[in-house]
């Protein structure tokens, strides 16, 4: 009996370790640091399904364009891969989730560094940050408070406060503003829609956003006002899953070299495309 049993053990642990060196290969060369992208001979971006102008959009022509689609194209460039972006991401906290599980190497996406998120993935130097704002509606505003009462009033705001669901402001405003009702919207531009309707008394988010809404009302001014905050801001960052040290590194340098610019710089050079 020993003599029968002893090809099929030897067999068996052939295949277990045909099976463990398979497995060792996949991961070293299909994994989403520095080695396994250059083995794929591609860099997996991720970025949300709903377009976040300037930062990514598509164009008039069908093409996807933007300042994070530009700055992924010329990451995947220093590295001398293609670049594939992926936009299975409904939400931003969904990007997280989706970079965490390794079906994308980064995410690029105007995201916004946050400890909550940091539990998760790892985030890179910011290489944009802005103010935060409220944009109030002014009728709605002149009934609870007159323009001297605003800084005030904001300090323990109470009213109703629209931001975009499982985005980092869902989570800035119970922590900045705990008296407040928050009522999420499924995007930016339903948020927007409820300020002007007077459903909201105001809505939340950072600068850009802010300055893209008033530019795009006529008269904006008469109907709504801007309250930025110099000492609450939104660092914007690219995510990298945690075990990707390496490229954690490689993309901080790579964002060193890169040129920061303002809210009204993106805008005005995105503005045309």
């Amino acid at each position: 009996m020993r003599f029968m049993f002893k090809p099929i053990l030897l067999l068996l642990l052939f295949f277990m370790l045909l099976s463990f060196a398979g497995a060792q290969e996949f991961s070293a060369g299909s994994g989403g640091d520095i080695e396994g992208i250059l083995k794929r001979g591609k860099l997996v971006v991720a970025i949300t399904a709903v377009d976040q102008p300037p930062f990514y959009f598509v164009d008039k022509n069908g093409k996807l364009r933007g300042y994070d689609i530009d700055l992924a194209s010329k990451m995947a460039d220093e590295l001398g891969v293609k670049l594939e972006i992926t936009r299975d991401a409904p939400a931003f906290n969904d990007l997280v989730t989706l970079v965490a599980s390794g079906k994308a190497d980064m995410a690029v996406s105007k995201l916004s560094r946050t400890l909550s998120r940091a539990k998760t993935v790892k985030f890179s130097t910011p290489y944009m940050t802005f103010k935060q704002g409220l944009l109030f509606n002014r009728l709605q505003l002149a009934k609870v408070a007159s323009e001297e009462e605003i800084n005030n009033y904001v300090r323990d705001y109470r009213g109703v406060i629209g931001v975009i669901a499982n985005s980092s402001y869902a989570n800035y405003a119970k922590i900045n503003f705990p008296h407040a009702h928050v009522k999420e919207f499924p995007t930016w531009d339903a948020a927007v829609k409820a300020l002007t309707n007077g459903e909201v008394l105001s809505v939340y988010r950072d600068e850009l956003e802010i300055k893209k809404v008033l530019s795009s009302i006529p008269q904006s001014s008469l109907i709504l006002k801007p309250v930025y905050f110099t000492d609450l801001t939104d660092p914007i960052a690219v995510a990298v899953k945690n075990e990707n040290s390496q490229l954690l590194y490689w993309v901080n340098i790579f964002l060193e070299n890169q040129k920061k610019m303002t809210a009204d710089e993106i805008l005005s050079t995105y503005a045309n495309q």
